[in-house]
């Protein structure tokens, strides 16, 4: 019978033996893998974080490279801009120049603030003769920029004048203009100039003029037969201009006398003349464009 019972001990104690192992084998296997999943799901980790690193390092290579091309362009942008800047510059300070120099000659005078050109180098030369009240100064372009009244702008053909001439009377300086009143157009055939500026046709013995009237100015634009130049086309282009630039107001009278067959030396071919009292101003130029910007620009 004691046997039996150390026999039945003996069992028991194998039972809880084995189911202990058991237990421990299962812990084990938890344990293992529970491991395996934190690695896993560190790995996932390592993996989202180095697509958000190579995600953010290309946005940033693209901006870099998108500010770069931006540095690149503004650079570009402002070197032009610099350029022209400069060419501006050097024009206005050697007219401002000159100007001074002037206005130390023959007092505070009333003078041309633009040389008119499209082209500048620097090299705008000046010489006038005359006083305050009479002067007469031209304009030109050498090989190299010189003195006021140097001696060699003599041997330079000029591309503009601009001179002031003082009457004893107003009436004198009045009569002193190539004033055309609007009446004395009227029974010529009109020509359409633009929208708001009806000219007028005079033609014979082989010339044509077109005549019209802005405010206190009187305009003509003359052309030839012979040689086959047509006002009108003229006519429209100086209207044009005179929209993009504002002549000053004469007191009283103003006339503009522009050619369309016009010579390189002829400064009397196109011609800006006004009244100012006692006083007429005139600016002359090769140019019409060039004499209507210089003559914009008197102060």
């Amino acid at each position: 019978m004691r046997h039996k019972k150390l026999a039945g001990l003996a069992v028991g104690l194998l039972l809880v033996v084995g189911g202990l192992s058991g237990c421990n084998s299962n812990k084990q296997s938890q344990d293992q893998h529970s491991s395996s999943s934190k690695i896993s799901n560190a790995s996932k980790t390592d993996m989202q974080n180095s697509s958000t690193s190579s995600t953010r390092s290309s946005s940033q290579s693209t901006q870099s490279s998108a500010q770069s091309s931006s540095a690149t362009s503004n650079q570009s942008s402002t070197n032009s801009n610099s350029g022209n800047s400069n060419q501006s510059a050097t024009s206005s300070s050697r007219i401002d120049s000159l100007n001074h120099e002037l206005t130390q000659k023959l007092g505070n005078v009333t003078l041309p603030t633009s040389d008119g050109l499209t082209t500048h180098n620097g090299k705008l030369n000046i010489r006038y003769s005359g006083n305050q009240a009479n002067y007469r100064i031209l304009y030109s372009v050498g090989n190299q920029a010189l003195d006021l009244n140097a001696t060699q702008t003599t041997k330079q053909t000029p591309y503009a004048s601009f001179q002031k001439k003082t009457y004893d009377s107003a009436t004198a300086a009045a009569s002193a203009v190539d004033y055309t009143k609007p009446s004395q157009n009227k029974g010529l055939p009109k020509v359409k100039l633009s929208s708001k500026i009806t000219g007028y046709e005079n033609a014979g013995g082989g010339q044509n003029y077109i005549l019209w009237n802005e405010g206190n100015w009187s305009l003509a634009v003359h052309g030839s037969v012979v040689n086959h130049t047509d006002p009108k086309s003229t006519a429209v282009q100086t209207i044009k201009l005179l929209d993009s630039h504002t002549l000053p107001a004469p007191n009283n009278y103003g006339a503009i006398k522009f050619n369309v067959h016009a010579a390189k030396d002829h400064l009397r071919d196109q011609t800006i003349s006004w009244q100012d009292g006692q006083t007429v101003y005139t600016l002359q130029g090769t140019d019409i464009r060039t004499a209507i910007a210089m003559a914009a620009s008197v102060k």
